[in-house]
């Protein structure tokens, strides 16, 4: 499974792209604090997105609006760290959400549902 990592936090980013490199099956294409590498991955099949939730709910909306323009069947995965209550985007357009505190098994097993 292709995956990229929008997260504006580096730190944070680049400890999730170290262990999902770890599982087999998972692939991380890129990671970036932005979308602006979504039009350099054209060319590449892209079946998982993680989105940090911090961004502001317009940027997300872009995010994944250019996504699906580029991969009709990309899925995505919002990566939050507040509870439910306090997500700062419609939660109804993104029913994929896992805590960013979450463990490594946690997120494999939520990224192999999708």
């Amino acid at each position: 499974m292709n995956i990229v990592i929008i997260e504006q936090n580096k730190i944070f980013r680049e400890s999730l792209k170290t262990a999902l490199n770890q599982i087999p099956g998972i692939n991380i294409v890129f990671d970036s604090d932005n979308n602006g590498c979504l039009d350099i991955l054209s060319d590449q099949q892209i079946q998982l997105i993680l989105i940090d939730n911090n961004m502001t709910k317009n940027k997300c909306i872009e995010i994944k609006n250019r996504a699906l323009a580029l991969w009709p069947s990309v899925k995505f995965l919002l990566l939050t760290s507040y509870k439910k209550e306090e997500y700062n985007i419609d939660i109804n357009k993104y029913t994929n959400v896992i805590l960013k505190n979450s463990s490594k098994k946690e997120f494999e097993n939520r990224i192999r549902e999708l």
